[in-house]
C-alpha cells in the first residue's frame, strides 16, 4: 500500500473514532438518553479506534 495513502486512511480512522465517541458520549447524556445510537456510535468510534491502531502498528517479521 502506497505510504501517503496509509497515512491519510489511519488519520481518518482516527478522527471518526474520536467523532464517534464523543457522539456516544453526547447521545448518552441527554434527557431522556438516547441509547440505540449511543450504543451504535460507541461501537463505530470503537471499531475505527481499532482499525487505526492496526493500521500504525509496525508488521513483525
Amino acid at each position: 500500500m502506497n505510504p501517503n495513502v496509509k497515512i491519510f486512511i489511519t488519520i481518518f480512522c482516527y478522527i471518526s473514532a474520536v467523532a464517534g465517541l464523543l457522539t456516544s458520549v453526547m447521545d448518552a447524556s441527554h434527557k431522556p438518553a438516547d441509547t440505540t445510537s449511543a450504543i451504535v456510535a460507541g461501537v463505530l468510534g470503537v471499531a475505527f479506534l481499532l482499525g487505526g491502531i492496526a493500521l500504525t502498528r509496525k508488521p513483525r517479521y
